[in-house]
């Protein structure tokens, strides 16, 4: 649990050492004109966690387990919660942030659940190095707890969480002991939640005057942060825009008056943002190897450029999905054991596939549809 936190605590510096705009961005987390406390999830999960941590320590037996299981579930519900992590994660990398990291496509027709989420933020984890945080995720988060409470498909004894009309715990069953299974992973989230909370606070708070960096707006410039006694107010662009042949401030700006920002100057369109987005996005994935986690966010990704139809994004996802089933095909040409060899299918032939579907209507696939053969024809031999 200290390694979580200690990687948590390294991760808010490494983005705001790798790029200080990005970072005052990310914790601005602007998708439009709108009152501070209420564009963004945040300050109310700050202040029900505190509220609901407060009748936690005051009762005790079933309205423990009960006030304790809200906060739990509703820890991990949080959307901004994962957006800046992950955020922090791609500027630490050299990318930008978003607002909205977690796309819904087409595929999706309905906003993400936690689990989709935290699926899509493994790999971003792993690339930055939080594998503490990655095993704080899967050692404290339960689904069938949080599942099961908010759907009321359980029982509760004095000791006792039983699971009714519902999937069991894997490893664990339909029912467990509060005080040795359900307390311990409620506490870890406290501790998780409260180290957070004071980073994205202290983060605010750090600008107390105004600093001038560097950044991407989307060509470089100097950015004037705009720091005072309560902390962050947004930032300026100087001379960054022009109007009927004068030249104009842009930036994003807390308004004292009516207690809300303000973008200055700042056309928010969404295709050059998401253009923006899915661009460093490929990057990334371009500079790796293989995936090592999880592909839940590179398989968004290809969903996304798929919808998007724009064939210089095609050919860079199609060319990801080759690279990484060439990757495991090699890893399968090369492998000695035959159990293990005759299973390694299954995690290339999804790449072959989804590439000659994204791809087929822009380019000639034969050669893919060759290596299928062989991939297929792998997975027919015997072990010998």
């Amino acid at each position: 649990m200290d390694k979580a936190i200690e990687d948590m605590n390294a991760l808010f510096e490494e983005a705001r050492q790798r790029s200080e705009f990005d970072f005052v961005l990310t914790l601005i987390n602007y998708r439009g004109m709108g009152s501070r406390r209420t564009t963004t999830n945040l300050y109310e999960w700050f202040d029900a966690i505190e509220f609901y941590r407060g009748l936690y320590r005051s009762v005790s037996g079933k309205e423990k387990t009960r006030i304790g299981t809200v906060l739990y579930s509703t820890f991990f519900e949080n959307s901004d919660f994962y957006n800046v992590i992950g955020s922090l994660c791609r500027v630490k990398l050299g990318y930008k942030g978003s607002s909205y990291l977690f796309w819904k496509t087409r595929k999706y027709e309905r906003y993400l659940g936690v689990g989709e989420k935290q699926a899509f933020l493994i790999e971003l984890l792993e690339d930055a190095g939080k594998q503490s945080v990655i095993s704080f995720l899967n050692s404290n988060h339960v689904p069938e707890i949080r599942n099961s409470f908010f759907h009321s498909a359980y029982s509760l004894t004095s000791d006792d969480y039983v699971i009714q009309y519902s999937d069991p715990i894997p490893t664990v069953g339909y029912s467990f002991k509060v005080e040795q299974y359900l307390y311990p992973k409620i506490e870890n989230v406290i501790l998780f939640f409260e180290n957070f909370r004071k980073l994205y606070q202290d983060s605010f708070n750090f600008y107390h005057e105004e600093k001038i960096v560097d950044g991407y707006f989307p060509e470089p410039v100097k950015v004037n942060i705009i720091g005072s006694k309560e902390g962050l107010k947004g930032f300026r662009i100087k001379n960054s825009v022009q109007f009927f042949g004068e030249w104009h401030d842009s930036g994003i700006l807390y308004d004292e008056k009516y207690d809300m920002w303000a973008g200055l100057n700042i056309q928010m369109n969404s295709d050059s943002l998401e253009t923006i987005e899915i661009s460093d996005s490929l990057g990334r994935y371009e500079t790796k190897s293989d995936i090592t986690r999880d592909d839940s966010e590179f398989m968004n990704l290809i969903d996304k450029v798929s919808e998007r139809d724009r064939p210089k994004e095609i050919h860079r996802a199609v060319s990801l999905l080759v690279k990484y089933a060439e990757t495991r095909f090699g890893k399968m040409v090369d492998e000695k054991n035959p159990y293990k060899k005759k299973s390694l299918p299954k995690s290339i032939l999804p790449y072959y596939h989804r590439a000659i579907e994204v791809g087929s209507k822009f380019f000639q696939m034969s050669q893919v549809e060759d290596r299928i053969k062989d991939v297929e024809k792998e997975a027919l031999n015997p072990p010998s």
